[in-house]
């Protein structure tokens, strides 16, 4: 072999060789890539849940920061308002009608009242009124020019938040303490003579750890509303069979149900595929699945089924619908608006133990899925639950 056969040979062997290096270089750049498309997917996706956390947050308190603000001369006429206190004033109310008599604008007997007080003691007067089924916060400050200021803030899902937050504590407090003083009172009965008997130790060990699950879901619950509130409840959809969703939760409540006398049945296609993340499906459907039980008397009926349906986008496309029907108590129809809010407990739940978080937690898994849920019931004619995931 020649010299220059030797260089060809040589030179081909080291571009196999860069070509190799430049290979796997490329293969570490790709990987990397992948990797940081993945963790900004992650963040995108963070990113997107704590705005939608905050724009719920922002939109209930929007009215407490730009209040409807009045300014009202001596006489008692209205001389200027912002946009906010226009919405309040009647309809045919504009700014270029100011300034103009304030019982013409507002037609409201507690402002007028208001502002009349604040001017005939020239000093701050407040009040809350109720209107149109909305509750207000009213106050007029007088000036040393003679004008009045004259505040209004629509404080009602303020109010519903801090009473609902009151309603919680009570309902956590007593729901916390009735296990614990069941639990209490049969271990102290455990260590009495009734401990000796091997049939009632065992009645009484089944009845504590029953009690004991009771506190591990409300501790759950509590839990996953954090995660709920501070945006640290990411999804990570993938293409799941509705069996692997439906069956774990079956399996888990059929023991609850047949202990309380009850049927649970499901009716679905095992060949059906939803997009979904499997744990956090399931948890809803639990949840679903286990008021179901709670709230239908011994001898009633539980199905949970599942079908598709057209997709309510105006894409169009295909949902999967779950639902899971009972022939319980029923739902009050003014409940039904009301029974996937945070802490909310109706008429059917007042005697029950449950913080109420357990509707308004599925709520929140289905929406964060792209999905919608809602209840069709009647009282005494059961309840049926529907909810939808994007077909996969």
């Amino acid at each position: 072999m020649t010299a220059w056969a030797w260089v060809l040979v040589v030179l081909g062997v080291l571009f196999g060789l860069g070509g190799l290096w430049y290979g796997r270089q490329a293969l570490k750049q790709a990987q990397a890539a992948l990797a940081r498309a993945i963790d900004l997917s992650d963040r995108v996706e963070a990113l997107s849940t704590e705005s939608a956390r905050l724009t719920n947050w922002l939109a209930a308190i929007e009215q407490i920061r730009r209040p409807a603000l009045f300014l009202v001369d001596p006489t008692r006429m209205l001389v200027w308002c912002n946009q906010a206190a226009l919405a309040l004033c009647q309809s045919d109310v504009r700014p270029a009608d100011l300034p103009m008599p304030l019982s013409r604008a507002l037609r409201s007997y507690e402002m007028l009242e208001l502002v009349d007080s604040a001017l005939t003691r020239q000093s701050a007067q407040e009040r809350q009124y109720l209107r149109e089924g909305r509750m207000f916060y009213a106050e007029a400050i007088p000036h040393a020019t003679g004008l009045v200021t004259l505040t209004v803030r629509d404080v009602t899902e303020l109010l519903r938040r801090g009473r609902t937050q009151r309603e919680f504590v009570a309902n956590i407090s007593h729901d916390i303490r009735t296990p614990l003083a069941a639990i209490q009172l049969m271990v102290e009965t455990l260590q009495g003579p009734a401990g000796k008997n091997a049939r009632r130790r065992q009645e009484l060990l089944a009845a504590i750890a029953e009690h004991v699950s009771d506190l591990q879901q409300m501790a759950q619950e509590l839990v996953d509303l954090n995660l709920i509130e501070s945006g640290r409840m990411p999804f990570r959809l993938e293409a799941t069979p509705v069996q692997e969703l439906i069956e774990p939760v079956v399996q888990r409540l059929r023991g609850s149900a047949t202990t309380k006398g009850l049927t649970l049945t499901t009716d679905f296609d095992p060949e059906l595929r939803a997009l979904a993340d499997p744990d956090y499906v399931r948890r809803a459907l639990q949840n679903l699945v286990h008021n179901a039980i709670k709230f239908t008397p011994p001898g009633g009926h539980i199905t949970l089924a599942v079908r598709v349906v057209p997709s309510a986008d105006e894409a169009g496309g295909e949902d999967v619908r779950f639902e899971v029907a009972d022939t319980g108590i029923g739902i009050a129809p003014e409940d039904r608006e009301r029974v996937f809010e945070r802490f909310f407990k109706g008429d059917r739940t007042r005697h029950e133990e449950g913080t109420g978080l357990g509707l308004a937690i599925a709520k929140h898994i289905v929406q964060g899925h792209g999905g919608r849920i809602w209840v069709e019931s009647e009282p005494g004619q059961g309840a049926r639950f529907f909810f939808t995931l994007p077909r996969a």
